[in-house]
């Protein structure tokens, strides 16, 4: 069955936003859930980032299946399926995997080797995988991209220094504002909850607000922040040094007409630093227009970062050395799974035909017997089955592809499959 990867990132849109292709936090298990009512699709997973959507799929036919996945991603986001088709990339099977353990590795970032992605890959799976989306392709996939990811930080230096837009964003925030002692952070979720953790860290008053308020006081008090009432944090920016969003809110918390009047009637004389790192963006963008305005978002953040690459991007090619070799190695071993299926399944046959040959010949003898019992008598059957068979059989996919060959002919010989 193909694997495909079907998404949009910021790299490749260039200097067109990206806000219009992301999917919020809400849009995803609803997402997942349209495809999985899909005859074409049999597995998928949804990776949603700041700077990136990201729909893998098992599909039942190429063609029809990436169809499918784009008319998916363009109702989700409201888009015309034309607009999503001319920027979407595709990858097909190795080309699949190969992205996916890029991406995982943190190559595909715009932030070279950030640390954030492969935690974010490791949430879209699981919760692909408790809804019921995933099967045994993506979960073999996407449990072998974390090995990678994490083999990628330990064996290259690609992940040292700041690689988080967190804290790259408040490195840069320090710059903009040196004397930086009272801040807002506005959402308490993995990116929020980084800025605040930075910011305490550096010994900077954080007050916290959320939309659930439960939320915003837990991850308040779990960082040494003071949590403090959404509507209200929003209606006194005034009141702090700088203020940082991070929300998955689909309309602007910050518009440019409140910012104005409140210019007007509390920091007369003194910049307002906005901070928007939400995706979509959570902050008009027309606020950049007013001089007594700094408004920071994050492309000023990834070109801040930019200066501090050099020694992330010498140890791209050892990254790519070892991609290239797991994506072989994981190619390689899903074929010799395919070509050892056949066997397997005649194996199981068999021994499935056998059980119930001799449940049918002692029928008679089961005469006694209530429904319960009868059940259990061929819960019994198949349980032993099942035991006899495993054995054999994983040794029969853990072993070598040369070594593989001959125990599988040598088991269709001896059991004549």
């Amino acid at each position: 069955m193909p694997v495909v990867a079907v998404g949009i990132s910021q790299r490749e849109l260039g200097p067109r936003d990206f806000s219009d292709f992301a999917l919020a936090d809400a849009q995803v298990m609803p997402c997942l859930k349209s495809l999985q009512a899909s005859e074409l699709v049999e597995e998928s997973v949804i990776l949603s980032t700041c700077a990136r959507t990201e729909i893998f799929a098992a599909v039942t036919s190429f063609h029809a299946g990436i169809d499918e996945i784009i008319a998916t991603m363009a109702s989700a986001l409201g888009s015309p399926r034309s607009k999503i088709a001319e920027v979407a990339h595709v990858y097909y099977d190795a080309g699949a995997t190969h992205h996916l353990f890029r991406l995982a590795g943190g190559l595909e970032s715009q932030i070279l080797g950030e640390s954030e992605i492969i935690g974010q890959v490791k949430r879209a799976f699981v919760k692909a995988h408790e809804l019921g989306a995933t099967g045994p392709a993506l979960e073999k996939l996407f449990q072998r991209a974390l090995e990678v990811g994490k083999r990628v930080r330990s064996e290259t230096t690609i992940s040292r220094g700041v690689t988080s837009s967190a804290y790259a964003a408040t490195e840069l925030l320090v710059k903009v504002r040196p004397a930086l002692s009272r801040a807002l952070v506005v959402g308490a979720g993995e990116i929020g909850a980084k800025v605040t953790q930075a910011l305490v860290d550096r010994g900077v008053e954080v007050h916290l607000a959320n939309r659930t308020e439960m939320r915003g006081e837990r991850v308040a008090g779990e960082l040494g922040a003071i949590s403090v009432p959404f509507e209200f944090a929003l209606a006194n920016l005034g009141d702090y040094d700088a203020a940082l969003f991070a929300t998955g809110s689909t309309s602007y918390l910050v518009e440019k007409e409140a910012v104005v009047g409140l210019v007007a009637r509390e920091i007369v004389g003194r910049e307002l630093v906005l901070v928007d790192l939400g995706m979509p963006r959570n902050i008009d963008p027309q606020l950049s227009e007013l001089g007594s305005v700094s408004l920071l978002d994050l492309d000023a953040v990834y070109s801040f970062l930019d200066e501090q690459m050099d020694l992330r991007r010498s140890q791209v090619a050892v990254a790519e050395e070892i991609i290239e070799a797991e994506v072989a190695e994981f190619s390689s071993r899903a074929a010799h799974a395919a070509s050892l299926t056949p066997t397997i399944s005649a194996f199981y046959q068999m021994a499935e035909n056998i059980k119930l040959a001799e449940l049918a010949r002692f029928r008679s003898k089961f005469e006694g017997l209530d429904p319960g019992q009868l059940r259990a008598v061929e819960a019994l059957a198949g349980g032993i089955v099942a035991k006899v068979l495993h054995q054999p059989v994983t040794r029969l996919k853990e072993t070598n592809v040369e070594r593989a060959e001959k125990l599988a002919e040598a088991l269709s010989f001896l059991f004549d499959l």
